[in-house]
């Protein structure tokens, strides 16, 4: 497609993936987000409060689905923990995943033995199948998205729902935009899905009744400037003046944005799944 930030983007003719090559080693990874860490959470925890509006949304359309007495969730790359204690709050049984070590701390603090230094694929957090896995800005950070989403599988209870959030590389903006799309972040986003690549890789690892919706996220103006700073700089560098000398009350206004992003829902079957030769599928 094209070359951005030191890397080659590729399309899958058939189904619209697109991934970065080559692809990051883990030293350069781990570089990058010991590097982006502390603007990142200090903008996150800025408007904390203002972001829990996207975290209510995820909340909504998963009591919208899940009908069980006090489920449990399994929120892979938790970050701060702000979802899971908002989660908790409404009665949920809590639990979260997360490697970068400053976010484990303050996670940690606000739910206290139920957040976990560890990575998916190992056993340094409970063992046991859960009513909801959610990976929420997750997937397109992985090398290998696949292994991920059979592990998901893995540890679904039967009925049990996948929400996950990520870009749409399928999206018209993506399109028209090109390699000035935001979500196109070298190192740090990998693979990109299109709804297409999403539907397939989620009946791969045989979950059913999948449903992709546009993301809409209500943000202020100022959060959606800061982040422009590690997705898109171009346009954070651009409208830099114009920011500059908009009115405090204008910066502070939460609006409507959308930038292409998806979120999508999927269930276990009441029977489950195997994994055998590392491929899921229905028994």
């Amino acid at each position: 497609m094209f070359r951005y930030g030191g890397y080659r983007y590729y399309r899958c003719p058939k189904c619209g993936l697109v991934s970065t090559y080559p692809v990051p080693d883990d030293a350069a990874i781990e570089a990058h987000y010991a590097r982006k860490f502390r603007g990142y959470y200090e903008l996150r925890g800025r408007f904390e409060q203002q972001y829990q509006t996207v975290e209510r949304q995820y909340r909504e359309l998963l009591q919208a689905v899940v009908h069980v007495s006090r489920p449990s969730v399994l929120d892979v790359g938790c970050f701060t923990g702000g979802f899971l204690q908002l989660l908790e709050q409404n009665g949920w049984d809590v639990y979260g995943l997360e490697l970068q070590p400053e976010a484990v701390e303050v996670a940690k603090g606000r739910l206290p033995g139920r957040i976990f230094q560890a990575d998916l694929h190992g056993e340094h957090f409970p063992q046991r199948q859960f009513d909801v896995v959610s990976l929420l800005g997750v997937i397109e950070h992985v090398k290998d998205p696949m292994r991920m989403l059979r592990r998901c599988a893995e540890v679904l209870a039967p009925n049990g729902t996948l929400i996950l959030q990520t870009p749409n590389s399928g999206s018209f903006l993506a399109r028209a935009m090109r390699q000035f799309w935001p979500p196109y972040a070298s190192v740090e986003h990998i693979h990109l899905f299109s709804h297409r690549a999403m539907q397939r890789a989620i009946s791969q690892v045989g979950l059913q009744n999948v449903r992709i919706l546009n993301h809409w996220k209500k943000l202020p103006v100022a959060y959606v400037y800061g982040m422009l700073q590690n997705f898109g700089p171009e346009f954070h560098r651009l409208l830099g003046p114009v920011y500059g000398v908009l009115p405090r009350f204008l910066k502070d206004a939460s609006l409507p944005f959308y930038v292409g992003e998806m979120i999508v829902l999927a269930e276990m079957p009441a029977a489950g799944v195997f994994v055998a030769n590392g491929q899921g599928g229905r028994p």
